[in-house]
């Protein structure tokens, strides 16, 4: 499969203001460095406590959020990657050629109409409908209101596209003339999954959209992701904190704790058999079903540290059980130990 997304040291940073003249003191490191490639017709899982910096990553990406710094490509031919790769790693990394390939390529870059044209691409679903739904309109206009936007559709042609969408995600035409407040939670939702995909994007972030509805309403909505994803074609980032419906609808999942990846692998081989003492830790919470079975979870000490100012060296070795001297003093990189399971620490390396 082909890279359909892939971010390079992406950060972003929230400034912090003090004294009389609210001068920046401080930065909240929301994401920092991160670097990830998706694949064309994947899902890509995102998880880690609440905090972490999950969904901060997933606006970035999309440009709902500035990037501080970093790349962001989005589609990008091969040929074009291995180019810019080849600048990169060269002596002259200010190049007029990899300043000219960046703007092009780079959404990072993006402004104004650029930036605009590539909404069509990239979309959002939020984790609660209630506050992400106009309350004043009727569905038909909440849903049509992207295709009105971007100037692909009105009137008649507009209406149809929404009946059309409306019964992909399993609502009729009779929803058409309804305020949002008269649904249920998981209709909502497919309202909002609806508004989402009517433009056709390549690319849809999913931002915890299965945790505001109950367990019977989150496996409908699981099967609605994974049905729409095969006849459309889609590209995920899922991202959550619920790690059993992580691991039923994504091909491949990254573990963040403040604002970094310290793990990302297969699914099936990250959940049987994850390295990182923080990724240990959060699979070993997974409740079973089972009440023959006796699990003993893993208990992490102390605080999450504030990402205004993260520990030096690790940033998990404040909590964990198994931190040596260099986890102190340097920070481990996030390296391939095989078949594409990448790991960020030192006891691995």
């Amino acid at each position: 499969m082909s890279t359909l997304l892939e971010t390079r040291r992406l950060k972003k940073y929230y400034p912090v203001l003090g004294g009389v003249l609210r001068r920046k003191v401080a930065e909240i490191k929301a994401v920092d460095e991160v670097n990830i490639r998706i694949l064309k017709g994947q899902c890509f899982g995102l998880v880690g406590e609440s905090g972490c910096g999950k969904t901060t990553f997933g606006k970035t990406i999309i440009r709902l959020l500035n990037p501080t710094a970093g790349s962001i490509y989005l589609d990008v031919p091969s040929d074009i990657m291995e180019e810019i790769d080849k600048l990169e790693n060269s002596d002259d990394r200010d190049s007029r050629t990899l300043k000219e390939l960046r703007k092009k390529y780079d959404l990072a870059t993006y402004r104004g109409s650029m930036l605009s044209g590539i909404r069509k691409k990239m979309q959002i679903v939020y984790q609660d409908p209630t506050s992400s739904l106009n309350p004043r309109m009727l569905v038909k206009d909440v849903v049509s209101e992207p295709l009105i936007v971007q100037g692909l559709a009105k009137g008649q042609a507009a209406r149809k596209k929404v009946l059309e969408m409306l019964y992909k995600v399993g609502l009729t035409e009779k929803h058409l003339y309804r305020y949002p407040h008269e649904f249920s939670g998981g209709q909502r939702q497919r309202i909002a999954v609806a508004r989402a995909l009517i433009i056709d994007p390549e690319f849809v972030v999913l931002d915890e959209p299965t945790s505001s509805v109950d367990v019977s309403v989150r496996a409908q909505l699981l099967n609605l992701f994974q049905d729409l994803q095969k006849d459309l074609n889609l590209t995920y980032l899922f991202v959550s904190h619920d790690l059993s419906v992580v691991e039923c609808i994504a091909h491949r999942v990254a573990v963040m704790y403040l604002g970094k990846i310290v793990e990302l692998a297969r699914t099936e081989e990250l959940y049987k058999n994850p390295l990182h003492p923080y990724a240990q830790a959060l699979f070993s919470s997974i409740p079973i079903p089972d009440p023959t079975v006796q699990k003993r979870p893993i208990i992490l000490t102390g605080e999450v540290p504030s990402p205004v100012n993260p520990p030096p060296g690790c940033r998990f070795h404040p909590r964990c059980p198994k931190a040596m001297q260099i986890c102190t003093e340097k920070e481990p990189e996030l390296k391939d130990i095989g078949n594409g399971h990448l790991v960020a620490c030192h006891l691995i390396h």
